[in-house]
């Protein structure tokens, strides 16, 4: 399979919330399960994985996600099981999984990753402040990254950055996106990280949503999965 070009741009940001029936997709990520990946309870994610064939998006065989530990130092090199994302929010993101694949210039046989993540914030003064990037800085072993924000919900923080460099000292964007902001990013050469979160009124709920899309899907290799005790292996 020959890769296609990469993004014209390093980055870029397009505003698509008029384009999205974006309170049902805020409704719909109220079912986002948790993740049990992160024993401090304040994520919770789904994925689905899809190809775009004109204007008709192709749900691929559901799988594990699987990063290696120099991109991942806290999960990498896990095979982690998420539930499929639920049927009707995938439905909802098809607008924003067309025009991914188009700006990323996929075609019909790249396959795409799409996450949905819920990070929830306390108070802040109780050690368990939500943190959307749970590795700091990083890149995520991919070529073609999206982050489309769906929701804030009672929070400071969470600040979208961008650098040319692995411990941030030279960025390259760092702004607070809202609800239908669509951030791509080329992988191969900026880092990117996100600021902790926290509540502003400490009675009500907070959390920030979003849609991650990245290219390749980020599947476990065939070694990884034959290494858990049990594993099914995915032809």
């Amino acid at each position: 399979m020959q890769d296609p070009p990469t993004f014209l741009k390093r980055f870029g940001v397009l505003r698509m919330a008029d384009l999205l029936e974006l309170e049902d997709i805020q409704a719909a990520f109220d079912r986002v399960p948790l993740d049990n990946y992160v024993e401090e309870g304040f994520r919770h994610k789904s994925l689905t994985r899809i190809c775009v064939r004109g204007r008709q998006v192709i749900l691929a065989e559901h799988g594990p996600l699987f990063q290696p530990k120099e991109y991942n130092p806290v999960h990498g090199d896990v095979v982690r099981d998420y539930p499929a994302m639920d049927e009707k929010l995938a439905v909802l993101l098809r607008p924003a999984m067309e025009i991914f694949a188009a700006v990323a210039r996929l075609g019909d046989e790249h396959e795409i990753l799409v996450q949905a993540q819920r990070v929830t914030a306390s108070s802040g003064d109780d050690g368990r402040t939500g943190f959307p990037v749970v590795e700091g800085w990083h890149r995520d072993n991919t070529r073609a990254l999206g982050i489309l924000v769906i929701n804030r919900v009672n929070i400071i923080g969470g600040i979208s950055l961008l650098a040319h460099d692995e411990r941030g000292s030279r960025l390259a964007f760092a702004q607070t996106l809202e609800p239908g902001d669509l951030v791509f990013v080329d992988d191969t050469v900026l880092w990117h990280n996100t600021t902790p979160i926290a509540k502003v009124r400490a009675n009500a709920p907070g959390y920030r949503d979003v849609a991650i899309l990245t290219w390749p899907s980020c599947r476990a290799p065939e070694p990884a999965l034959k290494k858990r005790a049990g594993a099914v292996v995915c032809s």
